[in-house]
């Protein structure tokens, strides 16, 4: 790293840290006296509700989100399409992944790939920004780095909060198609201490969990570790086995070849959180895991091993000053390390990726709480060291036995970014009509700046009923080729239009349908191992229909179906078909250009679940799911290849008090239907996930 690389990473470092010792400094001037004086302030006293509009507390019966406005609000009247799954939910549903949860929710299907999930939101690949605790869990690296599958425990979570729709006035970048927040457990809703283990088939599956809480007057804690170890690929054996030799040399085709299996997967986790009435919250969360797969080739005898194996950690300071009866002030300060390795065959990249973050928020109420005015201004810096570049080749070319000299060139790129927003939103009620208007300005140092903007309407016209329009506008930052390569890159932009009819006449039933449409301009795709695709438009458009009714007190069921359209030009690439050697020795490469159609995913989805409470003790719960066909496009051809339409079937069944008081025993079975059907994968159609069954025992002490 150069001298003037150091002298900036000292000076962000220095931002960063500064930030938040001036803002617990500020804070402790306004806090720790009156704290150490008699743990009470002169203001102490709560605000009327009227003029207390952001520090409103819903109730945990309720459908609870802060995604749609900073604040805590229901997400029936929230300006925004949005959804929670609670905790109980997540346990009577036997969800032990973010990606199990997501999938029965209208607009997500998750596509089973070698290395894990890909997660598609109305049609959009890699369009969602996932939060934990409202830390990004995302990557410059590459797009497809999701932390949606094992390697985020369900143990410590709370609730998942989901908003569909553009939000990067209030959340920056990559907010695009929609946003998804884990919000974790706290000292304040678990006391105590429970255990859980479980095991489940195939691949020998072994996972355990600790949680512990503690909740006095003045603070509060919790602190959650889990692991689970199993064998995820079990079905494939690697023959390739080395490629890379030394510097810039191949092994020969005879010395290739072996046997090799991918192994058993493992991951670790800790997670936790102190705070200090509501002032001061400290937070974090540590994850590492190691997932080994096979990746091959259609029509031919080819199979190897990759690997991720990462590590990545955060931690999080907030807190929050009253300044009078209608205003308050929150500062929150993170620091994110990424730190993922990436193994093909016999050659392993290194990179790491560190983000620091600092943000100030101020909140207004007006009017007797009719009018809330939320502004902020925030700094972010991102440093990645060792950004993998392939170039514009067709890995697969190159591993096979009649390729005997060629070497497959990668090459780590180091870079700083740097991006300082400021944004606001105003939201009014005039009668039972709320209004909402936002305008964010993101001001980026290597690439073009972007404003965002968003307004809605949510009417009630009854306590049945609420309709909402909404519009909002979204970008999405450059992969990291195009930073390396651009001067200027164009960001990714996204603008959504969403009308939503609500009905709910009773507790006992309601019904939803929103339909949305989403133009999207500069975009571009990046093809496994093959570079990026030009820049085009696309405009996809749908309709997402859910409903639930409970005709007995004992028995509920839930729907939800989505219908997806797209239009727009096809993917285009500059992609190097063929290389070779001149006589001189000088290597020399071919370019063309191939076309793809656009990768909507299936354009439909259907969920049907029922929950039925047999006793006090026992909860039995189904779901039956469906996705119709989707494409694999081979490279380098204009073939394609359908996988027909799947039905799937989730059972799971929850004895409380097993046994003994506090015992909870959960018996969970996946993909009961369909046990051998095809999805598409990288380069070949793979096996979709099998069925599994597992057995999950908690005890709360």
């Amino acid at each position: 790293m150069t001298k003037k690389s150091h002298k900036r990473l000292h000076f962000s470092s220095a931002i960063f840290f500064v930030s938040i010792w001036f803002g617990l400094g500020w804070f402790g001037s306004g806090w720790f006296g009156p704290v150490l004086s008699g743990y009470g302030w002169a203001d102490d006293k709560a605000p009327n509700d009227q003029d207390n509009t952001m520090l409103m507390f819903v109730g945990e019966d309720l459908d609870v989100l802060f995604l749609a406005s900073r604040r805590e609000e229901s997400a029936w009247q929230a300006p925004a399409v949005a959804g929670v799954i609670s905790k109980s939910e997540i346990k009577k549903r036997g969800i032990t992944t973010l990606s199990q949860a997501l999938e029965m929710t209208p607009g997500f299907y998750m596509a089973h790939k070698e290395w894990g999930t890909l997660p598609y939101l109305r049609g959009i690949a890699n369009s969602v920004l996932f939060l934990y605790d409202t830390v990004p869990l995302s990557s410059d690296i590459t797009k497809s780095l999701h932390s949606i599958d094992h390697e985020l425990s369900m143990a410590p979570v709370k609730r998942i909060e989901i908003i569909r729709g553009p939000g990067s006035v209030l959340w920056g970048p990559d907010a695009f198609a929609g946003i998804v927040n884990v919000v974790p457990l706290s000292g304040r809703d678990f006391q105590g201490v429970e255990t859980g283990v479980l095991y489940g088939g195939p691949g020998d599956q072994k996972a355990f969990y600790m949680n512990f809480g503690c909740d006095t007057s003045a603070w509060n804690s919790f602190l959650s570790i889990s692991g689970r170890e199993g064998e995820e690929d079990d079905g494939n054996r690697a023959n390739l086995v080395k490629f890379w030799d030394k510097g810039e040399t191949v092994f020969l085709p005879g010395e290739r070849f072996g046997s090799e299996t991918p192994g058993p997967s493992r991951y670790l986790e800790a997670a936790g959180s102190f705070a200090f009435r509501d002032w001061f919250i400290l937070s974090g969360r540590l994850s590492d895991y190691k997932r080994p797969y096979a990746m091959s080739l259609p029509g031919e005898n080819l199979v190897w091993l990759e690997d991720r194996d990462i590590s990545n950690s955060f931690v999080k300071l907030e807190a929050k000053k009253k300044l009078d009866r209608t205003s308050i002030l929150r500062f929150t300060g993170s620091y994110y390390r990424l730190l993922p390795k990436y193994r093909v065959v016999n050659r392993t990249l290194k990179q790491r990726e560190e983000t620091g973050f600092g943000e100030m928020i101020y909140d207004r109420s007006f009017m007797a709480g009719r009018g809330l005015f939320t502004c902020g201004l925030s700094y972010r810096e991102k440093s990645v060291k060792d950004a993998p570049l392939w170039g514009t080749y067709y890995l697969p070319d190159y591993l096979g036995p009649e390729n005997k000299n060629f070497y497959v060139w990668t090459k780590g790129e180091d870079y700083r970014r740097s991006l300082f927003s400021i944004f606001g939103q105003y939201n009014y009620k005039i009668g039972n009509i709320d209004l909402t208007a936002g305008i964010r300005n993101d001001d980026h140092d290597k690439y073009r700046d972007h404003i965002s903007y968003n307004a809605g309407v949510v009417w009630s016209p009854s306590s049945e009923w609420i309709l909402k329009f909404l519009y909002g506008t979204a970008c999405r930052t450059p992969f990291a080729g195009q930073l390396l390569d651009e001067k200027k890159p164009r960001l990714e932009k996204i603008d959504t239009l969403n009308i939503q009819a609500s009905w709910k006449p009773s507790n006992a039933a309601g019904l939803s349908v929103c339909g949305f449409s989403s133009r999207i301009k500069n975009h571009i795709v990046k093809d496994a191992y093959a570079g990026l695709s030009k820049q085009n438009e696309q405009t996809i458009q749908g309709i997402e229909i859910e409903g639930y009714l409970s005709p007995a007190s004992s028995l509920d069921f839930s729907a939800n179906l989505t219908l997806l359209d797209n239009h727009g030009t096809k993917e285009t690439y500059h992609y190097n078909d063929y290389s070779y050697i001149r006589p001189d020795g000088t290597f020399e490469q071919h370019f063309t250009d191939i076309k793809y159609p656009y990768d909507l995913g299936p354009s439909t989805l259907f969920n049907l679940a029922g929950t039925w409470r047999i006793s006090g003790r026992i909860t039995f719960f189904a779901n039956l799911g469906y996705f119709s066909s989707r494409e694999l496009l081979y490279p380098r051809s204009k073939v394609s290849h359908s996988s027909p339409g799947v039905w799937l079937l989730d059972l799971s069944t929850t004895f409380s008090d097993f046994l003994c008081s506090g015992m909870e025993l959960s018996l969970n079975f996946k993909n009961i239907t369909d046990r051998r059907y095809e999805t598409p994968g990288t380069y070949s159609t793979i096996d979709g996930e099998p069925f599994s069954a597992e057995v999950v025992l908690r005890k709360k002490w």
